[in-house]
């Protein structure tokens, strides 16, 4: 009876074993199953960039966790919407400094251009004698300036484009000499030019 006894207790306590093991193997199953998707949205949150693409999680089940990743799903349209936000400021910022630079590069030369045709409209209007060489002298350093408006435009029309910059050789002596052409007609400016260098160009 004893030995009968010790048999059914160790049968018994290996039907216990084979069950926990068992309901553990199940429970580690159900457990990988259940957080997978929380895993996935950790996973899915930390690799979040505001620079990239990033992409949504697909959850067909409308519980908890379907709720979650949902939330998840919004956060990553609001992030996609601010980004995209976030570079047109950007592009209307630097479009902001390339207009305001190129108003400045059109507006400089405009007022000595106005006061070069104001002196010559007065040489004109006093019979002035040197009146055929003033109009010469000055009708060059206006198409230049405006040659220099043309270019400026072409820059920033190229600049539009995204065009590559092309480098050229300009006659330096030229352009400071017309630009000294340009503003020596204004009364409060006086102009002295030297040139060191010994090449002709």
């Amino acid at each position: 009876y004893t030995y009968s006894y010790y048999i059914m207790l160790s049968y018994l306590i290996n039907i216990y074993v084979i069950i926990v093991i068992i309901g553990t193997l199940i429970a580690v199953t159900f457990s990988k199953y259940l957080t997978k998707p929380l895993v996935l949205l950790q996973d899915s949150i930390s690799n979040i960039r505001i620079d990239k693409q990033n992409e949504k999680i697909t959850w067909s089940k409308n519980d908890e966790i379907g709720l979650l990743i949902a939330e998840y799903n919004r956060m990553v349209d609001k992030l996609e919407q601010s980004a995209g936000l976030l570079a047109k400021s950007e592009r209307e910022s630097a479009w902001r400094e390339v207009a305001k630079q190129i108003a400045h590069e059109i507006k400089n030369p405009l007022t000595p251009m106005k006061l070069n045709v104001q002196y010559l409209e007065k040489a004109y209007k006093n019979n002035d004698p040197d009146f055929s060489s003033k109009i010469d002298s000055i009708s060059k350093s206006l198409i230049t300036q405006i040659d220099t408006l043309d270019n400026v435009a072409e820059t920033f029309s190229n600049f539009a484009k995204n065009k590559s910059t092309v480098f050229e050789n300009v006659d330096l002596k030229n352009v400071i000499t017309t630009a000294v052409d340009l503003f020596d007609k204004k009364t409060n400016v006086n102009i002295s030019v030297e040139y060191n260098c010994s090449e002709e160009n």
